[in-house]
Parts: structure tokens; sequence; C-alpha cells
């Protein structure tokens, strides 16, 4: 009988131990009482959480006996804890949460229109924030820095004397890269070359980076992924700002921002100016760093028209003078048989961007855009000269709807591009008029609290080149607040152009037009997986790996080949028979302590192109590379980092073998009340090209320049200071 009791007592005190508990919570607004949708509800001692539904309602379930801290965030609201005691006696716990200006951990994405925090979309959106003050420390007339702040992500320089540049993501050419600003696509083909170089970063609150195939809401041209540019928008308080920067080779740039909001109207307005001098670090004779004339202007103009209707309306402003080559030239020289070589790059862009967002109900919203995008560029060397104008245009209607388990997203768009060339020289003007319609649909269920799903489908129909159907796939597996995993793929395609990188780095002299009746459109297919864990995460101390696997394959890509080869002039523009592919890992480590924030990634990419049979490693793609940055910040004191960047050799487009490249960078600013100042030593182990050869060659009247495969300017020292108003 005794031990009857003993086993009947023990028993019944596992089942208490190990009573099992749910919870019904409500989350409102503590002003409004409105029901709050996709509030995120955590009890991270045990390791379980839920998201509260269109109704603002979450249940939370398998809780064991005990004491816990129940903690609710939401974008643009203060976080809410509270000790629950379970058994919890009550049948609802309704939560309030205030309005508030903090960043609560979480980011809200736009680049997939759902609404839905990044950790919570199947398709891996990579964002930046606080690095954005960092990279404009680094540099504020131009965005390179910015986009070197992630894994997989190349800047590639293509010219020697204008300088221009592409973003490659895993080792695909920069053609196949979509860059947008607030969603719009006023970057790429004409700008491609100098649009990197053109947009400063101070106006800039957050940038998205989507690495594969993104095609199903923005089109075909997404093939190696799309970087989206987001803006600022006015705040209750006003805000201005002003930013000086100087640096030892020439450099000044004058930066002003300023954003406002009173009753249903508020506006930003951005405006930079930069100069560079002529920079000649290896004293050759010939720039290394073109003389830069550079002014941005963008305003924006908000009307809240009710609590459902917000009407926008912006402007993009460029104005940009470049020219490099012989220095005595550049310097105001006059022309003679030894010193007559230059390449001057004018040019100018007027965009506009229009927006209307409506909320048909608490979960439906429609919204219409449009864009306009006019960029004329004149190119004049000492023997030819190049130009013209593209005017493109975006119109786009689209509807979703968000449910607590799913959002839908249905759209329509016309793209249309028409550039006009100049006549200069050429016989054969290179004149194009593209006119793409699409339609699109994207659909996220969560199929439970730990898998969702993403299915995409766009059709788009092309003046020229015919229909493309392009699924996508996506899901997400989240089992545990400290892992998830993603798996995706989808296709794209590129339509033809002149305006790839070979034929920037010739100016587009002697380039054969694009024939639409020979040249066909290059079609592509992505697949993309990636693991996240959080190893440790504590109030000082927190650690994550993120592990990415990507695959592309594009076939039939379009080349520029030299006609003089099989006897004829010209170079020609032909579709391979073969294929591009890379593939490859990225590995990412990110680690915080007390005020030390440690990121370091590492990208193997393998990239190969085959055309007529031969393979071969595709140029100016490092097989290894790795960057860090430590940073130490003591908010509103003190921000001090360092970073450093290795690239393994590379291959250029004759065959030749680069050596390894490894680069060095130390940055510290002072922040009081009021302003800041900062100091940045770029590239302090001063890697530069022209300390391993020579860059141009003779004949100097006439010269021949070395591929550029690594930094022109070498070591930069700059300083400035920030003051806000």
């Amino acid at each position: 009988m005794k031990y009857i009791l003993v086993f009947t007592l023990t028993l019944v005190s596992f089942i208490t131990i190990k009573a099992q508990n749910s919870i019904n919570i409500k989350t409102v607004d503590s002003e409004t009482k409105e029901e709050l949708i996709g509030v995120t509800i955590q009890i991270a001692q045990l390791d379980i959480g839920t998201v509260s539904d269109a109704d603002g309602m979450a249940t939370i379930k398998n809780i064991t006996n005990g004491t816990y801290n129940l903690s609710c965030s939401y974008i643009g609201y203060e976080r809410v804890s509270r000790s629950i005691r379970f058994p919890f006696d009550k049948e609802l716990l309704i939560i309030e949460l205030t309005s508030g200006s903090e960043e609560l951990g979480e980011v809200i994405v736009s680049s997939n229109r759902a609404n839905r925090s990044v950790a919570n979309i199947p398709t891996r959106i990579e964002v930046i924030t606080d690095e954005i003050e960092e990279a404009a420390t680094m540099d504020p007339s131009k965005i390179a820095h910015l986009l070197m702040h992630t894994t997989g992500i190349q800047v590639q320089q293509q010219s020697a004397t204008s300088g221009t540049s592409s973003v490659r993501i895993q080792g695909l050419y920069g053609r196949y890269t979509q860059i947008l600003k607030d969603g719009f696509p006023i970057y790429g083909g004409f700008t491609g070359g100098l649009g990197v170089l053109q947009i400063p970063p101070l106006d800039l609150r957050q940038v998205e980076f989507v690495k594969g195939s993104a095609s199903t809401l923005y089109g075909g041209g997404a093939i190696g992924g799309l970087i989206n540019l987001i803006s600022k928008e006015p705040k209750d308080e006003p805000e201005a700002s002003l930013h000086l920067n100087m640096s030892h080779i020439g450099n000044t740039d004058l930066n002003a921002f300023y954003s406002t909001r009173s009753g249903k109207w508020g506006m930003t307005v951005f405006t930079s100016n930069n100069t560079n001098t002529v920079y000649d670090v290896d004293e050759d004779g010939f720039s290394d760093v073109p003389e830069v004339r550079k002014f941005n202007f963008n305003p924006k103009v908000f009307y809240y028209l009710n609590d459902k209707t917000t009407i926008s309306l912006g402007g993009t402003f460029t104005n940009e003078n470049r020219i490099g080559g012989d220095i005595i030239i550049v310097e105001g020289g006059k022309l003679d048989s030894i010193n007559n070589y230059f390449e001057r790059n004018k040019s100018k862009q007027t965009s506009t961007l229009f927006k209307i967002e409506h909320d048909l109900s608490s979960n439906k919203k429609i919204e219409i855009k449009n864009s306009t995008n006019s960029f004329r560029r004149n190119i004049f060397l000492n023997n030819y000269a190049f130009a013209g104008t593209q005017f493109s245009t975006f119109s786009e209607v689209s509807y979703s709807h968000s449910k607590s388990n799913s959002n839908l997203i249905l759209g329509l768009n016309l793209y249309s591009e028409n550039f006009s060339e100049k006549m200069i020289e050429t016989s054969q003007l290179r004149d194009q008029n593209l006119l793409t319609a699409g339609v699109f649909v994207q659909y996220i269920h969560d199929l439970s609290a730990a898998v969702s799903v993403e299915g995409g489908l766009r059709s788009d129909y092309n003046n020229d080149y015919g229909n493309f159907i392009l699924p996508k796939i996506a899901m997400v597996y989240k089992p545990t607040l400290n892992f998830t995993g993603r798996i995706g793929g989808g296709l794209g395609y590129k339509l033809p152009t002149i305006f790839t990188e070979d034929a920037e780095i010739l100016a587009f002299q002697n380039v054969l037009p694009i024939d639409k009746d020979i040249h066909k459109a290059e079609k592509s297919f992505g697949l993309n997986a990636d693991l996240t864990y959080r190893l440790y995460t504590s109030d000082n101390f927190s650690l994550s790996l993120t592990e990415y696997i990507f695959y592309n394959k594009l076939n039939s890509p379009l080349l520029l080949k030299d006609n003089a080869i099989i006897g004829g002039s010209g170079f020609a523009f032909a579709n391979s028979d073969g294929y591009f592919e890379t593939k490859g890992i990225e590995t990412l480590v990110k680690a915080t302590l007390s005020n030390f924030n440690l990121y370091l990634g590492y990208t193997y990419v393998d990239a190969q192109g085959n055309d007529a049979g031969e393979t071969s490693t595709l140029p100016l793609t490092p097989a290894h590379s790795v960057h860090g940055d430590l940073m130490f910040i003591v908010e509103g004191k003190w921000r001090c980092g360092l970073d450093a960047e290795y690239e393994s050799s590379q291959v250029l487009n004759s065959g030749r073998v680069v050596r390894s490249l490894f680069k060095a960078g130390f940055l510290a600013e002072r922040m009081f009340d009021n302003y800041a100042v900062y100091i940045n030593l770029e590239n302090w182990t001063d890697t530069r090209q022209t300390r391993y050869e020579s860059l141009v060659q003779e004949p100097f009247n006439n010269p021949r320049f070395t591929e550029v495969w690594a930094p022109l300017d070498g070591f930069i020292f700059n300083a400035g200071v920030k003051v806000k108003l």
C-alpha cells in the first residue's frame, strides 16, 4: 500500500510539472483600440511564439507550468513585456501597444510587397539600415561602399578614364542586376555604367537585396537579383541635416536633407554637390580618378488624403560632367601631337515618381504607380563622339490582400524603353524601342506556424521578342526562434541591348546595332537555399550563422565579338550556343558583444561560361572573397570601425590570371548633440593596380589601357562633419 501511495504521488507530481497550458491573446492599439495584425508574440524561455491574425487574436499552446516572460513586438510600436504565471486563469489577455519611434528588432521589407517582417518571408531578402550611415561616411557621393556590405555582391570598375562601374551578384555580369529606387526601375540600360556612381546614400533609410531570380514582381531583368533603395519618408518631427566631406585626393561633397510633415502634407528634399579634381596616383601622366562635377536634387511631396489614402510625387535630377585621360588635357591644356587623349562623359537624368496607395479595408490595398526617366549622355574622345537619349516609362496597378495566414498580390504593368542615338559619326544608328506588358500574381500561405510557401507567376509580352512565362516558388521553414531554412527558384529573361559591360568599355565605338530578327532574349534559371542559426542570444551577446547556396544558369548569353577575327570590321553581338553558369556558397557570421558588432562574410563562386563547346572561367570573378567589419558603437557618442576585404586571383578577358588582393580601412566618428566629426582611412593598405603593373601602354597619344581588375585610386584619407539642424 505504501508503494502504491508513493507511486501515485510521484505520478501526480510528474503530471503537474508537465502540465500543458495555452493562452489567448488580443493585441490592440493603446489609443484607438483597433486590432493590430501581425504582432509577433514570443515566450523566449520556451522557444515558442506566434503572430496575431486579422482580428488581432493569437494563441500559444503547449506551455508548461511556470512563470515566463511574454513579449509583444510590432513595427512602429514600443515593445511590451509581461511576466505571466501558468496555469493562467483568464480566458483572454489583452495587450495594448503604444505607438513609438523605436525599431523593435523586426524589419518590414517592401521588395516582397507582403505585410510581413523579413524573418517570415519565404524569399530571402537581406536588409541593411544602420550600415547606411557608415557607408555615407566612407563615401557620401555614391552607394558603391553601401552595396558591398553583404556577401555575394561585387562592384566592378570598368574604365580607367571614366570610372564607370557595374554591380555583379553571384558572379553574373552587372546587366543581370536590377537596381530600383522605391520599387521603380529608373536605373539600368544606358544609365547602367554610371548609375552606381550617381546615387548618393544620404536620403536612404533602408536597402534591400534579393539574390537570385526576382522576376515575378519586377520583370525578367532581375536574373542575378535586385537591389531596392528605399528613401526616407517624412515624420511628425522635422529633420534637417548637412554633411560636408573632403578627401586628400581633391574630393569635396556637400549634402543636405530636409523632411517635414504638417497635417495632410509632407515633404522630403535631398540635394548634393560633388566635385573631384583629377588624380594621378602613380604619376604616369594619365588619370587614375577622373575629374568630376556632379549635382543631385531629389524632392518628394506626400499628400495624406485621409487615413486610407496617400499620394506621393517625387523627382530625381542629376547633372554630371566627368573627364579623364591625359592629365595635361584634363587640366585645361591644349591638344597637340603628344598630349591629345581624353574621355569626357556628360550626362543628365530627369526622373519622376508617382504613387497612390489606398487601403480598401484593414487588410486590402491597391497601389497605382508611374515613373518616367530621361537619361541623356554624351561621350567625347579625342577622335570619337557618341551621344544618345534613353526615355523610359513604367506604369503599374497592383492589389494586395493580407490575411492572418496568407498574402495575395495581383498586378499588371507596362514598361517602355526608347533609345535614340544622335547622328554624329556613324551611318548605323543603334536606336531601339521596346514595349513590354506584364501580368503577375504572388501568393504566400502559412501551412503551419513553422512553414510558409510562396508561389508566383508572371507573363510578359514584348513587342519584338514575344511572350515569356516566369514561374517562381519558395518555402521557409522556421520550427524555432533559433533556426530558419529557405529554398526557392525561378525563371528570368533579359532582352538584347547594346548596353553591356563590354560595349561600355569601348565607349560603344564601332559596336554594331542589335538586330531583332537575329538576336534573341537570354533566358535563365536560378535556385537558392539558405539556413540561418541563432547560435546564442543573451542581453549582452549574440551569435548567428547563415549558410547560403546558389545556382544560376543562363542560356544563349549575348556576347560582343570582334569581327576582325573573321575578316570583318567593328564589334558585333551574337547569341552564344552555350551558357553562363554560376554556383557557390555564402557564409555569414554576425556577432554582438556589448558595444561591439562583428560582420564576417565569405563567398565562393564558381563562374563558368561555355561558348562553341569551350568552357572557361568568367572574367573578373574571384573564386574566393572574404569581407569583415568590426564596429564599436556607443549610441550618441562614438562609432569606430575596422573593415577588411580579400579577393583571390581573377581571370581577365585576355585569359591572363592576376594576383589576389587585400585591402583594409579604418573609420572613427565622434558624435555630439547636434553634430558629429569623423575621419576615414580608406584602403590604408594602398592596394591598387598600378603598384603591380602599368595601366597605360604606348603610344601615349593613342594609348591602350590594361584591363581594370583592382582599385585605381589607392589610399584615400577623408574627413568631414555632419550637422543636425
